[in-house]
């Protein structure tokens, strides 16, 4: 197409590729819907840690999420900073963790809070602390702050070990502070958890009206690249398409009957064929015209029109005043028409093309 779509052209093309339009913003929608109820899933539900008992070679269930979220009641914590040798904040919590869930650290908390491991709930390897404590570290990114939250499901316990924790931090008792400037922004805490260790002024989930925002704006994104994939979808279909150019000479007639009603369609056609009046003409279609619209034409007195599938079906020494190209949209095939006006160079006759 050489000029900008109209309105009318626009709608069209809207009507005819809804089903592609809509069906990908909906799979875009579902897809999103999905991923949301997944994540809203795995946040309500921990997954039980498994591990394999060598001596009986049975599984062991290490903690539930029963007793996980027992762990969430009556945490505590207690917030710090961090900088390293170069003045700048330390910011790897997992390493810190890792710390924390370390032999030596084991050894501190045992020494002052006994800890103990039942068969169900086991350490996770000899030395770290066992499931069923939490010792989280968490870090806020904007400010570097870090968190380090306790939880047992027990306060008293909950607050000895923070408390511990913190006077070992703040002691430098822990070879890895040593070298370490220390910031303690507050003292050990309760916080109230609901889906595992996270900030207390941030309730780390979306709300309902922020989702269904997110779900619009993924939908009207959906419309948006299911037009831009209908319209590339258009340039590989074998058959004839909005897109298509079918000007090959700037002296060629298009006249597009697409976009009219079926009631109107065939006396347009009809219209379009007999007008301006001629000797002959020869009209040509991939597929036969429909018959109402054949007998129509043939019923005119000399009847002066040669129907064909194909350029070469027609008499080579006859003489025409017109070719008309009969071309249904979505239906006549771009290698049929091409081969046609390839075969018409060697016409030196006007040539008309009709859409329907």
């Amino acid at each position: 197409m050489k000029n900008l779509p109209t309105m009318k052209e626009t709608k069209a093309f809207m009507q005819d590729n809804k089903k592609t339009i809509v069906g990908t913003a909906l799979a875009i929608v579902i897809l999103y819907a999905l991923a949301i109820a997944y994540t809203l899933f795995s946040d309500d539900k921990v997954e039980e840690i498994k591990e394999i008992n060598p001596a009986t070679g049975l599984e062991l269930q290490l903690i539930t999420d029963a007793e996980y979220k027992a762990l969430l009641e009556d945490a505590v914590r207690f917030d710090f900073y961090v900088e390293n040798t170069e003045g700048y904040a330390f910011t790897n919590f997992n390493l810190l963790e890792a710390v924390l869930l370390s032999p030596e650290v084991y050894e501190l908390i045992h020494s002052a809070e006994p800890i103990v491991a039942t068969e169900e709930i086991e350490a996770m390897e000899e030395g770290d602390i066992p499931a069923n404590y939490m010792i989280d570290v968490d870090t806020d990114y904007d400010t570097s702050e870090l968190h380090i939250t306790v939880g047992t499901g027990d306060e008293a316990k909950n607050t000895a070990i923070a408390t511990l924790l913190y006077q070992a931090i703040q002691d430098e008792t822990l070879p890895f502070f040593a070298n370490k400037s220390v910031y303690l922004l507050s003292e050990p805490h309760v916080v109230q958890l609901e889906k595992g260790p996270e900030p207390t002024d941030e309730t780390g989930s979306a709300s309902l009206p922020l989702y269904l925002i997110m779900g619009a704006g993924l939908f009207i994104g959906g419309l948006l690249f299911g037009m831009l994939l209908a319209f590339f979808r258009l340039f590989f279909k074998k058959e004839i398409t909005d897109v298509f150019n079918y000007r090959m000479s700037d002296d060629d007639t298009v006249l597009d009957l697409s976009h009219t009603t079926a009631a109107e369609q065939e006396t347009a056609l009809a219209h379009g064929i007999q007008h301006p009046a001629a000797a002959r003409k020869l009209i040509l279609s991939e597929e036969p015209l429909a018959p109402t619209v054949q007998k129509r034409l043939e019923q005119m007195v000399g009847a002066p029109y040669v129907f064909a599938q194909s350029v070469l079906a027609a008499d080579p020494l006859l003489h025409f005043e017109e070719i008309i190209l009969v071309s249904r949209k979505n239906g006549t095939t771009k290698d049929w028409y091409k081969n046609q006006r390839t075969l018409l160079e060697n016409y030196a006759t006007p040539i008309k093309i009709i859409l329907i």
